[in-house]
């Protein structure tokens, strides 16, 4: 049998299987980091290590990169992060004071105690905590942290349950992958002279940031030896340090215990990971998983795989090598061709590495020194390079490898990855969470509810190149910091994502009635109580909406959205748009009855004045409730809040007109009340609260409705008709308050406007910049325009061209106000003369009256703002 490797197929990743050397190197100005490095650093006269452009730390951009201090136990966000890292890192000032002091650093938020190793039990022997030069000392060797260069043999499991950390570590290591490394292990440390503190630094992505964690180096031991993580070589020392600082950031290593391998490579790159189940009643892998694979290394993409563990038992070895509840690392994939009497056959060959690195290997065909490597000429199998030796990697046929593996985990890696590729994801990210009583609506069964989960709008346009007519795109759902909470007891939640398709007469965000009638059109699959939940999509262009959920109602958590789209696309929040719809009221003050005995009855209780004060008005309404088969009295704060309302000459009091006006109200949302109560408790269900203030003609947006159930509800998430009647009544005098006073909203939105300039309203951050002569007094800039517009009143023409100019000033560089603009008027977005057009129709109405000009220009800018920034916003400072 004769062999040829076929050239349709290739790796990317070249094997570099030198083997290490087995003592340091004793100078003391040797940089122990990264191979070749010390020639750099001792004899060139270059800046040192940690000398880095401003731009990137380590190969992380600034504004990507956190920092965890040492005054708190978990990572967090310190100051340094909204300074973009001009100064020095929290690394550098702990380092350069200990050097300054002699010290070495040892770290109070993660202690050199049993109590950073184990949560749940004490610890079963007695732990030694060693630094690495009393380790390295038992064999006459000094410490060094990373040994000529990381490889993938350097990492060696200890007896912590983390082999999907270990494997993960492995996949980082390499070649190919040597920018990604050095992003999680910075170069700049070590042990030699001048660096040397005690303390050393990772980074590690944690839901759309990246956190530097610092850790001393005392290490846990028993009777001498490393308890965990460790090196072939006795005096290298970057692993166990690495599992140190991951351990950290999850609050102890035994955090650490059962895990995936996508999970830590998330953790390592920031990426997303597909993961797939490659046998067993729930497999899913598709017909083209081989082709997957090929393009995923191509694209430098990180894969693990693993064998689930056997009944009530952990770690197993099996008699064909491999080992059950164990996780691995796939190194390289290659499609080979064996010529025989009958033609060629193609045979699929993976590359597979256990992390205990050692003789623990696969014995079946393909294996090391097994029959089937005869067939293939030397010179080839050192192109493969394959080399027999017992250190954990071994080669098998993917068909043997599909019938003996159960998990397959590919790391897809992000826009910002340092590493080159031929092509890269477009992104889009969301922060949120699932609230018990106001947006945590479980599945889709769940009919009265689900339509309450936060919902995402997704629009496909650029279709793959493949010519089928579809859009590819990635939706991974991740629930955050639940490992890091074991130790308090929370658990994963069961979680996916459901995707719907936006039907023509249905509105985004979907209400209940949408859900009742339409189906999903795609979905992530069954709900698993794992991190994340990760699905590869192919849809035709249009527009969809993202459902993420729970598997029931009222379960609380919060949850990190990623969307990745193959060519462009485009993803937003589906928010309600903030506003109010004229609702009739009824025309008569009573159901049954007079209005002479309307008239009595308020005579009867306002006394001499003829008036009603609040504690008037609360007789009132409680003399009529305390008819109805579930009363509920209505408080002086609600009856405060009505005269507040409706009293115009600010009296404190209402006269009759008033009352008769408020009494039809009142009548009219008592109705809405009753009707939405379905059970007849005489309580409002507070997940039913967007529905009964759509009905009453409100319409607010997802963070004021949050804010208003957090007001109004009780610890039930019910709400009484007295807290209904206040929240209404706060909500039509918020509107009107704004309805009846346009320049005290304009400035409003100004305010607003400079309160997030730095935040995601990007629409804010481009007008505050076109109008930056301005934006520090935002009267002026109303002043200038009214200005403006006053001069030309009688020319439109000129008026509009000088806005134009305005506009065209900016139309090209990085303010794309006209571009903003345009958008807002997409009607007109492709006939300029039409908008122009309208804009002087508009102007030229209203010449005479530039306030009204203004209130016409904010309702057309409100008709057409994309659910950017509206007016609304203030109902939530106001209801706080």
């Amino acid at each position: 049998m004769a062999f040829h490797p076929s050239n349709q197929r290739y790796s990317r990743f070249p094997v570099n299987d030198r083997s290490k050397s087995g003592s340091a190197s004793n100078s003391p100005g040797s940089n122990p980091g990264y191979a070749n490095t010390s020639a750099v650093v001792n004899h060139v006269n270059h800046e040192p290590p940690y000398a880095l452009p401003h731009q990137f730390h380590n190969g992380v951009p600034l504004d990507k990169l956190h920092h965890v201090g040492v005054t708190q136990p978990f990572a967090r966000e310190t100051e340094s992060h909204s300074r973009h890292h001009r100064g020095k890192s929290n690394f550098d000032n702990i380092r350069s004071e200990c050097l300054r002091k002699g010290a070495l650093f040892e770290d109070p938020d993660f202690l050199a105690h049993d109590s950073s190793i184990y949560y749940s039990r004490a610890a079963p022997f007695r732990i030694e905590w060693k630094r690495p030069g009393e380790i390295a000392g038992q064999y006459r060797l000094r410490p060094a942290f990373i040994l000529d260069g990381a490889q993938r043999f350097d990492v060696v499991q200890g007896d912590l349950g983390d082999c999907w950390v270990v494997a993960a570590i492995a996949c980082l290591t390499s070649p190919d992958h040597r920018e990604l490394f050095r992003r999680v292990v910075p170069a700049d440390q070590g042990f030699q002279d001048g660096w040397y503190a005690g303390i050393f630094r990772f980074n590690f992505w944690h839901f759309g940031k990246w956190l530097e964690v610092v850790v001393d180096d005392r290490l846990p031991t028993y009777r001498g030896q490393l308890m965990f993580v460790h090196s072939r070589q006795h005096n290298e020392f970057w692993a166990a340090l690495l599992e140190k600082a991951y351990a950290k950031m999850y609050g102890s290593y035994e955090a650490l215990k059962s895990g995936t391998v996508g999970d830590a490579l998330i953790d390592f790159t920031g990426g997303t990971c597909e993961s797939y189940t490659l046998r067993g009643d729930y497999e899913n892998v598709p017909r083209n998983i081989v082709n997957i694979l090929f393009k995923a290394l191509d694209r430098q993409s990180l894969i693990g795989c693993g064998i689930n563990p056997l009944k009530k038992q952990k770690e197993t070895k099996l008699s064909n090598g491999l080992v059950a509840g164990h996780a691995y690392s796939i190194t390289d994939l290659r499609e080979i061709l064996l010529m025989t009497e009958t033609g060629e056959i193609p045979i699929t060959l993976i590359r597979v590495r256990n992390p205990w690195g050692d003789k623990v290997e696969w014995k079946g065909p393909w294996g090391d020194e097994s029959r089937e490597w005869k067939s293939i000429p030397q010179a080839e199998r050192d192109n493969m390079g394959l080399v027999y030796r017992d250190d954990g990697e071994f080669w098998m046929e993917f068909k043997d490898f599909q019938k003996n593996f159960d998990t397959l985990d590919i790391c897809n890696l992000t826009p910002d990855a340092p590493v080159e590729m031929p092509k890269q994801w477009h992104t889009a990210e969301y922060h949120n969470r699932w609230q018990r009583g106001y947006n945590a609506g479980g599945r889709q069964i769940h009919t009265n509810t689900h339509w309450t989960n936060p919902q995402y709008k997704v629009t496909l346009s650029d279709v793959d190149e493949d010519g089928d007519n579809v859009c590819s795109f990635l939706v991974q759902l991740m629930q955050k910091d639940r490992r890091r909470m074991r130790q308090k007891g929370r658990k994963y939640l069961y979680i996916g994502f459901l995707i719907y398709k936006v039907m023509k007469g249905y509105t985004v965000p979907f209400k209940k009635d949408f859900f009742e009638s339409n189906q999903s059109v795609e979905s992530s699959g069954h709900f698993i109580n794992m991190r994340q939940r990760v699905a590869r999509m192919t849809l035709s262009p249009g527009e969809y909406v993202v459902v993420p959920c729970t598997w029931d109602p009222n379960e609380e958590g919060d949850f990190y959205l990623r969307i990745f789209f193959e060519n462009r696309g485009r993803a937003e929040e589906a928010d309600e748009l903030s506003g109010r719809d004229e609702v009739p009221l009824p025309s008569t003050p009573v159901e049954h009855g007079t209005e002479d005995t309307f008239k009595r009855m308020f005579f009867n209780f306002s006394g001499e004045d003829m008036e009603l004060s609040p504690h008037e008005l609360v007789k009132v309404l409680n003399d009529v409730l305390k008819k109805e088969p579930l009363h509920s009295d209505v408080t002086i704060d609600a009856c405060k809040s009505f005269v507040s309302l409706l009293d115009v000459d600010n009296s404190g009091k209402l006269g009759y007109t008033e009352f008769l006006y408020l009494w039809n109200l009142l009548r009219s949302w008592k109705k809405l009340f009753y009707q939405y109560d379905v059970d007849k408790s005489g309580m409002l269900n507070s997940f039913e609260l967007r529905r009964v203030l759509g009905a009453a003609g409100y319409r607010v947006n997802n963070r004021t409705m949050q804010s208003l159930i957090f007001r109004y509800s009780n610890e039930q998430n019910q709400i009484s008709l007295d807290n209904y009647f206040t929240c209404l009544a706060r909500l039509m005098k918020l509107f009107s308050k704004y309805r009846d006073n346009y320049f005290t909203c304009l400035a409003r939105l100004m305010k607003l406007f400079s309160k997030y300039r730095d935040n995601y309203f990007t629409c804010l951050a481009r007008l505050m910049k076109l109008f930056s002569k301005y934006r520090d007094n935002y009267f002026t800039c109303l002043v200038r325009l009214m200005k403006l517009f006053s001069k030309y009143r009688d020319n439109y023409f000129t008026c509009l061209a000088r806005l134009m100019k305005l506009f065209s000033k900016y139309r090209d560089n990085y303010f794309t106000c006209l571009a903003r603009l345009m958008k807002l008027f997409s009607k007109y977005r492709d006939n300029y003369f039409t908008c122009l057009a309208r804009l002087m129709k508009l102007f030229s109405k209203y010449r005479d009256n530039y306030f009204t000009c203004l209130v016409r220009l904010m309702k057309l800018f409100s008709k057409y703002r994309d659910n950017l920034i509206y007016l609304p916003c203030q109902t939530h400072e106001a209801v706080q």
